[in-house]
């Protein structure tokens, strides 16, 4: 919420509609509260607000006895007042937490430590799953196809026109066809449903691999990933729905998806151990690498020159003697 409180008070122009403000701030939460898994504090706000639905993005901002906090929250804190200006998001925030009627709670730290080596394995698994469906040109064969069937026969002309200008991801328009708003319309819809559903089904594809490599160094941490995060919705739901929004690149979908999984299913990657070398004064060290010394113990090379090199042990910083690289 800090960033999205952010985000908004530096666009805002001082002076400006703070009921607009609220709307914004609202509409913002609720999507925090859908690409983070936060559905149950979204049931808690309908619970204590009858009857509030919040199946859409627009009902917080409906909901007149809302609002009118939320909007008299910031009205308290006098955006355009004195005071530094660093202060004012994490009030804009509180405003909207108090309006809301709700508070923040420090959770406990669950999250699952897992090997980095693991880490890179699903890395690799995910990226591999996506490889070849989201290549060019097949990516945009794809969501063509799958769009023209979503588009009703009557608009097919200008669908065809319309597709005729799609770059070859079958993202972007590279001109602008002269076709009806209704047929425009339609083909819009269709392609940015093409494109999320065949994310989601390729997607779906990648997770599941990636999650039975996770299954094989922890069963409890691959099962999270269908699990819900608080309420309904899984780490694998939100991962593709966030997943949806970056760019339609292989590259891009796969680091969404490994992060997504990561934070929603508390994983903790370990960071792979450097390898530690035996001190020779007939080898060859670099800058970074560990050494194991019969005397000092184990240290870090820390700076070179020519022959020498400086080693971080327990004791402290060492000089020691090594053979140079070649140049």
């Amino acid at each position: 919420m800090q960033e999205l409180a952010s985000r908004l008070f530096e666009k805002r122009k001082s002076g400006s509609d703070l009921k607009a403000l609220a709307r914004e701030l609202m509409r913002g939460f609720y999507d925090v509260c859908t690409s983070s898994g936060l559905d149950r504090v979204l049931a808690d706000i309908a619970t204590a607000n009858p009857p509030l639905d919040v199946s859409e993005r627009s009902t917080l901002e409906e909901h007149e006895p809302l609002f009118t906090a939320v909007v008299q929250q910031i009205e308290a804190i006098n955006l355009d007042g004195g005071g530094p200006r660093n202060a004012k998001v994490p009030q804009l925030a509180n405003c909207l937490v108090a309006g809301l009627g709700l508070a923040l709670v420090d959770e406990p730290d669950k999250r699952i430590p897992l090997d980095g080596t693991v880490r890179a394995e699903v890395v690799r698994t995910i990226a591999a799953a996506l490889e070849t469906e989201l290549a060019i040109p097949k990516m945009r064969e794809s969501i063509v196809d799958d769009a023209r069937r979503r588009v009703d026969e009557v608009h097919h002309s200008a669908f065809n026109k319309i597709v005729a200008q799609l770059d070859d991801r079958g993202v972007k328009m590279l001109k602008q066809p002269k076709v009806p708003l209704e047929a425009q319309t339609a083909a819009d819809r269709a392609l940015l449903d093409a494109r999320n559903a065949l994310i989601a089904r390729v997607g779906g594809v990648a997770i599941d691999r990636a999650k039975a490599v996770i299954a094989k160094a922890n069963a409890d941490a691959a099962a999270r990933i269908d699990l819900p995060v608080t309420l309904r919705a899984t780490p694998r739901e939100v991962a593709l729905l966030r997943a949806c929004q970056v760019h339609l690149a292989a590259s891009n979908v796969a680091t969404s998806l490994v992060d997504s999984l990561t934070e929603l299913a508390r994983i903790a990657w370990r960071l792979p151990e450097k390898p530690v070398h035996p001190y020779s004064a007939s080898k060859t060290f670099a800058i970074g690498e560990l050494i194991e010394h019969p005397k000092f113990g184990r240290g870090e090379v820390v700076s070179m020159l020519a022959g020498r090199i400086d080693v971080q042990f327990p004791e402290g910083k060492f000089t020691l003697v090594h053979v140079p690289p070649r140049r």
